[in-house]
């Protein structure tokens, strides 16, 4: 009796589409009969814009793209990684064994609003549920998010009771009209928004007649006017455009601002951190340029930040080591066990039509493995002191050199093989053939990299041309800092208490985006003499003031190092007085900088003579995300419709997968690009993800059966 024929599917990209993808279809029953699956990936690690490293010259230290982290409403991605975890099943003596090890919750956030001349603290505190992550089930439609809102709400308002003076706020009377708005709430998953708009109504103009003149006055009562205008404006307008029966995709020719304004936000709630969150939070400015106001599609916006705050548990939860370690070393070894083949350092070049679809894809062949027959491990076991000195298996942020035949020559060179402009030439040329090397390919790679490798798709199919111009991607920036004092001691205006800590938004462009990682510490290796107390990591937009150059412009990532360094020593001489009041040169060595940061408190293992004020800045981690794979994809107006789906690519063989497909939530983030692999697996494989299982995703846009 013959072997059953297997279905040969290429994967292209190693990003988190590319192994959700790869995972929702490795880990069905029978999967290992059916399919026959190959990852490639350009390179020596995986996680796309998630990839992390460790650099053994600094105390074995975690370097991100950028700052990491699940929302509470990350419904797709949550479930999956306790799956992943579950089917690991790790011993229980190994560092991060399980879900509840790996990923911890934080319920709050640290904002800042400018007023007055003056930066004022804004502290977010999210109260827990019952929800557990694993259960997305739990809040499955819109009227569920709603509902949620409400009680969120509802919370703020009787934590405002105990810190807004009795005689700005008579709390009874508005207590007892927002509980006839909750009632609504609670029946609007029956269809009926009018009541629901109604007791809003009521209960805003009482709220605004009694409290509006005395905001300028109150930061406390600013802050709740502020964030009860901006939700209920949400609701209303939800309702207003019906969103319930016709969809978020109608609002998005709209910028979020302007439909803000349409259904009665004041200015002071639209410019305030909490509406500018998620555009800052995703990068949503016009050419990365963020001395122009944020653009974004309005029902992107709503979505997004109607599930932010309907979330499962707490409205965050952090790794408790490097996104690669605790989220892409997790699923790599996973899909290993699975059958899953991984092919690295195999950079598309061309990915070409042929008669059925696509024809060819060309790869540009990096390197080569020494042990062909075992094959490339690409992980290093890292002792742990945190652990008792037991091993968790992570990234390397180079090559493992030992392993390859050009390893020598390729460590001599001194080259970042992962980036387009690398002058590292390719070593072999590979051929996949339609039909005989695969049967479908699964299109992951970033849609910026596509106008490159894709030429002859983008002209035999006329809807790829709009898409690529439509779905714009922007130039981002990140900086580590690691610093010898503690935050409390710097004078960071925030008391911790359980798992809060700083994360904080909308401070100033264009590293608009700070998080304490100092949790981080004990997960890396640093030696005790030079053992830091303190992590921030801060990512922004960063604008591209020049035409793209071409690739055998082997400077440019050296050029855009330095204007990041640059932007970084500025930020932190302009702004870091007002972040953390007591880290400015004049109170850690006065007299001095009344401002800026005093650079000898950032930790520099090669300490000498030479190494001090802002050439200690040299020892951190900084980094440009240039490359076209590297870019990130905003959500602007008008964009949406342009978003082809998983099943729509074109080609009879090509599905394609990422957070720049349509998702139906359509914002760039992990969530995003979770949703999208699960949508290709279900393109593949309708009864590996059926789409009801796509958490979030409208289901009125399944795919007609000729798309499958």
């Amino acid at each position: 009796m013959s072997e059953p024929v297997k279905k040969k599917i290429a994967i292209l990209g190693g990003g988190v589409s590319a192994l959700t993808s790869a995972f929702c279809l490795a880990s069905q029953p029978g999967a290992a009969e059916r399919y026959d699956i190959t990852v490639y990936s350009i390179g020596w690690r995986l996680g796309g814009k998630c990839a992390t490293g460790r650099n053994p010259d600094f105390g074995n230290r975690i370097e991100e793209h950028g700052i990491h982290g699940f929302l509470g409403s990350y419904y797709n991605t949550l479930s999956m990684m306790t799956e992943v975890y579950r089917l690991l099943d790790r011993p229980k003596d190994m560092p991060l064994a399980t879900f509840e090890e790996a990923f911890y919750p934080v319920d709050s956030i640290l904002c800042w609003e400018f007023r007055d001349y003056r930066w004022i603290n804004w502290p977010l505190s999210m109260p827990r549920n019952d929800l557990k992550p694993w259960e997305p089930e739990s809040l499955p439609t819109l009227q569920h998010w709603i509902k949620a809102l409400v009680e969120f709400l509802g919370k703020r308002l009787d934590h405002a009771a105990g810190t807004v003076p009795s005689t700005f706020l008579e709390f009874t009377l508005a207590r007892g009209l927002f509980n006839k708005l909750a009632a609504e709430a609670d029946k609007i998953a029956a269809g009926e928004g009018g009541p629901l708009l109604k007791a809003i109504d009521d209960f805003w103009l009482w709220f605004k007649k009694h409290v509006e003149a005395l905001v300028e006055k109150n930061d406390a009562l600013r802050h709740l006017y502020i964030t009860l205008d901006y939700f209920l404006t949400m609701i209303r307008g939800i309702i207003k455009d019906d969103v319930i029966n016709k969809g978020f995709d109608q609002l998005d020719d709209e910028n979020f601002s302007d439909w803000f304004a349409r259904h009665g936000g004041s200015m002071l709630t639209i410019s305030s951190p909490l509406s500018l969150n998620t555009p800052n939070l995703s990068y949503q400015y016009p050419d990365g340029d963020t001395t122009r106001p944020p653009a974004m599609a309005a029902g992107a916006y709503l979505h997004w930040t109607l599930r932010e705050f309907a979330y499962l548990g707490s409205f965050g939860w952090l790794f408790a080591a490097g996104t690669g370690d605790t989220v892409v070393a997790p699923l790599y070894l996973l899909l290993k066990r699975l059958g899953v083949k991984f092919e690295l350092f195999h950079k598309v070049r061309e990915i070409t039509t042929g008669t059925q679809g696509v024809g060819e894809i060309v790869f540009d062949v990096q390197a080569t493995v020494k042990d062909g027959a075992r094959g490339y491990d690409p992980l290093v076991d890292l002792p742990l002191a945190k652990f008792g000195g037991k091993t968790l298996p992570v990234w390397p942020d180079r090559p493992l050199f030992d392993q390859l035949v050009q390893g020598e020559a390729m460590k001599a060179a001194k080259v970042d093989i992962e980036s387009y402009w690398t002058p590292w030439r390719p070593v072999a040329e590979k051929r996949l053939k339609a039909g005989e090397d695969f049967d479908t390919v699964i299109c992951a790679i970033s849609i910026g990299a596509l106008p490159i490798l894709a030429p002859q798709l983008m002209k035999a199919n006329p809807k790829w041309p709009p898409m690529v111009e439509a779905i714009k991607t922007v130039q981002t920036q990140t900086l580590q800092i690691w610093m010898n004092r503690t935050l409390k001691d710097m004078g960071l205006p925030f008391e911790y208490k359980n798992y809060d800590r700083l994360i904080g938004a909308t401070f100033v462009n264009p590293i608009d985006g700070v998080a304490d990682f100092t949790d981080l510490i004990p997960v890396e290796d640093w030696p005790e003499d030079h053992m830091p107390k303190s992590l921030l990591y801060f990512s922004g937009a960063a604008p591209q003031y020049d035409a793209q150059p071409p690739f055998s412009d082997h400077d440019y990532p050296k050029r855009e190092y330095a204007r990041v360094k640059y932007q970084a020593q500025q930020y932190l001489q302009a702004c870091m007085g007002a972040l953390l009041p007591k880290s400015v040169t004049n109170a850690v060595n006065p007299p001095g900088d009344m401002i800026g940061f005093d650079f000898s408190q950032l930790v520099c293992l090669q300490d000498d003579a030479a190494t001090v004020g802002v050439a200690r800045l040299e020892q951190q981690f900084w980094k440009p995300n240039i490359d076209p794979t590297e870019r990130y994809v905003t959500s602007p107006p008008g964009s949406t419709k342009h978003r082809l789906k998983a099943w729509e690519s074109g080609f009879a063989n090509l599905v394609i997968a990422g957070d720049w497909i349509y998702t139906g939530l359509n914002v760039g983030s992990f969530e995003g690009a979770c949703m999208g692999g699960k949508l290709a697996a279900h393109a593949v494989d309708p009864a590996a993800v059926p789409l009801d299982k796509v958490y979030g995703y409208p289901l009125s846009q399944g795919p007609k059966m000729e798309n499958l």
